[in-house]
C-alpha cells in the first residue's frame, strides 16, 4: 500500500522533483494524447513548440533573476538542487515546460487554423487600446512598492502580447474559441499547483512586493503571470500554425506578408486571400 505522506514528501522534496510530477507527467501524458490524435504528428508541430521554448527562456531569464534578487520571492530550506546565477534549476527548467505544456495542449485541441487572410481587422485597434492600457498600468504600478510585482508582470507580458496582436490579432480572433479554451485550462491548472508548492513551503511570495491580494491563498500576481505567459504561448503558436497553413497552400513570403495590417491597423483588407 502506498503511503501518502511519504509519496508527498518525496514530490515536495526538491524544486526539480515537484516539478517532475506536476508538470513533467502531465507533459508526458498530454504529449502522447495529442500525438495519437495525430494533432502533433510531425517536426512541424514539434519545432513551433520548441520555438517557442527557446524564446520563452531567452527573455524570461534576466526577468526573473532580477526579481528574484530583489527579494520578490526566494526558496524553501532544501528545495534548490543547484543554481545558475540566482535561479534554480527547477526554474529555469520550469520556463521550458510551462511552455510546452501550453504549447501542446493547443496543438492537441487541433485548432484547425484557416490559412485564408481574415476579411476584417477591426479586432486589432480594440486589442491594442486593451494592451497599451496594461502597459500603462505596468508601469504605474512597478514603481510603487506593493505593485512591484504586478506591475513587472504586466511591463514584462503586454510589449510582446501587443506585438502579437498587431500582427495577427484577426487570426487569433476568428480561432479565439479554441485560443480562449487553451489558455485557460493550463492556467488553471499552474494556479492549482503553484498553490499547493506555496503551501507546501517549496516557494514563498513577499508581502512587501505584492498587493496582498489573493483567491484562496494564491496571490493575484502569480495569477496574472501565469495567465499573461499562457496567452503569449497560445498565440504564437497560433501565428505559427497559420504561417504554416498559408505557406503550404501559397508562399513562406505570402504568409509573413498577411501578417501584416494593409491600410492601418483598423481598416478591412480588399477581401481574401
Amino acid at each position: 500500500m502506498i503511503d501518502l505522506s511519504q509519496l508527498v514528501a518525496a514530490v515536495s522534496g526538491t524544486y526539480l522533483a515537484y516539478l517532475a510530477a506536476t508538470v513533467g507527467v502531465p507533459l508526458v501524458v498530454l504529449g502522447a494524447a495529442a500525438w495519437g490524435r495525430g494533432s502533433l504528428g510531425t517536426w512541424v508541430d514539434a519545432l513551433g513548440v520548441v520555438a517557442l521554448m527557446a524564446i520563452a527562456f531567452s527573455y524570461t531569464y534576466v526577468w526573473d533573476g532580477t526579481l528574484i534578487e530583489q527579494g520578490v520571492w526566494w526558496y524553501g530550506e532544501g528545495v534548490v538542487t543547484g543554481r545558475v546565477w540566482v535561479i534554480p534549476f527547477g526554474e529555469l527548467a520550469f520556463f521550458l515546460v510551462q511552455t510546452a505544456l501550453a504549447g501542446v495542449w493547443l496543438l492537441f485541441l487541433d485548432p484547425s487554423v484557416d490559412p485564408d487572410r481574415p476579411t476584417t481587422v477591426r479586432s486589432r485597434p480594440a486589442g491594442l487600446l486593451a494592451v497599451a492600457a496594461l502597459e500603462l498600468a505596468g508601469f504605474g504600478l512597478y514603481v510603487t512598492t506593493a505593485g512591484h510585482y504586478l506591475g513587472a508582470v504586466l511591463v514584462w507580458g503586454a510589449p510582446i502580447l501587443g506585438f502579437l496582436w498587431f500582427l495577427g490579432g484577426p487570426v487569433i480572433w476568428r480561432v479565439r474559441r479554441t485560443v480562449a479554451a487553451a489558455i485557460v485550462v493550463p492556467t488553471v491548472y499552474l494556479w492549482v499547483v503553484d498553490r499547493l508548492a506555496i503551501g507546501l513551503g517549496l516557494w514563498s511570495i513577499s508581502s512587501t512586493h505584492t498587493t496582498g491580494l489573493a483567491v484562496a491563498g494564491l496571490p493575484i500576481e502569480e495569477m496574472v503571470f501565469f495567465l499573461v505567459t499562457n496567452t503569449l504561448v497560445v498565440f504564437g503558436l497560433t501565428l505559427y500554425l497559420w504561417v504554416v497553413a498559408r505557406t503550404e497552400r501559397r508562399s513562406l513570403a505570402a504568409s509573413l506578408r498577411g501578417l501584416l495590417p494593409r491600410g492601418g491597423v483598423g481598416t478591412p483588407p480588399a477581401g481574401r486571400e
